[in-house]
């Protein structure tokens, strides 16, 4: 099996809501932010090369946005995910499988491309996978979270005929298992990615970055905050007893870490680059 991050470019966050109501003078010592209280992000999928399934994990944002939009969001790119890709020897048509967490614009947008106009998809022989409740949800959503869904783009994955939605928790592909949390949004997939020597867990936005691994910081993006840290406790619990890796789409001043329980808590045991441990 081979592992290699991929990157969709990087994009910017408000402090504020990256850390809900954590106060900045404890947060800006853990992740910093510039003159605008905004902190650097980044949008960092995953290639797992299992030999029969070449699956990409995230997609980034995608050429779909105004200027303007883009500017807001501190998007670096919209086209660096196949330049990320063709740097590590892979083609889009390669890809056999797309994987999203969930269906927020930063997580999915980017596996469509605006081509004259009119949408085509970048992974073409790829099927793309999401949770049936998260795809249930982002067609009902609520005023706070619906402007994260961008319908037209979620609407032509779903007409492509190549979304396949998983009701289950459990192995979806070989060595690469599924379980489901529901805080952040309803059905946010967390994968669990078992190699000979590792486990790896792509934490997404249940842990998007090493600051959020305390159990109370959380983001103001969390639809559900108490539900929130009830998974992230027992998520935590095991990641630290088993010595699993999280691998950060966001963190963009780290790729991989392992986390140890205290006295005081969960908190940060050890950087990684995903290179050094595959």
């Amino acid at each position: 099996m081979k592992l290699i991050p991929i990157s969709a470019g990087d994009f910017h966050a408000d402090g504020g809501a990256l850390f809900g109501v954590i106060p900045k003078v404890l947060w800006s010592k853990m992740y910093p932010s510039n003159e605008n209280n905004f902190t650097q992000l980044t949008l960092r999928c995953l290639l797992v090369d299992t030999g029969g399934h070449k699956i990409v994990i995230e997609t980034g944002v995608g050429n779909h946005y105004p200027e303007k939009y883009l500017q807001n969001n501190g998007v670096t790119s919209v086209t660096e995910l196949e330049k990320s890709l063709a740097e590590n020897g892979y083609s889009t048509e390669d890809i056999t499988d797309v994987f999203f967490t969930h269906l927020h614009w930063d997580h999915c947008t980017g596996a469509v491309k605006n081509v004259h106009g009119k949408p085509e998809l970048v992974f073409p022989n790829a099927t793309m996978w999401s949770s049936k409740k998260q795809w249930e949800h982002s067609k009902i959503s609520n005023p706070r979270e619906k402007a994260a869904f961008h319908t037209d783009i979620l609407n032509f994955i779903h007409d492509s005929g190549k979304l396949k939605l998983v009701e289950n928790e459990g192995e979806l592909f070989p060595d690469f298992e599924v379980r489901m949390f529901d805080g952040h949004t309803p059905g946010q997939m967390i994968p669990f990615i078992h190699t000979k020597k590792e486990t790896f867990v792509y934490t997404s936005d249940l842990i998007p970055t090493t600051a959020n691994i305390p159990l109370l910081w959380i983001a103001a993006y969390d639809l559900d905050p108490v539900t929130v840290m009830k998974e992230k406790a027992i998520f935590l619990e095991e990641v630290a007893d088993k010595n699993q890796v999280l691998f950060f789409e966001h963190d963009y001043y780290t790729e991989c870490a392992t986390v140890a329980k205290t006295e005081k808590g969960f908190v940060l045991k050890e950087k990684f680059k995903l290179a050094d441990l595959i």
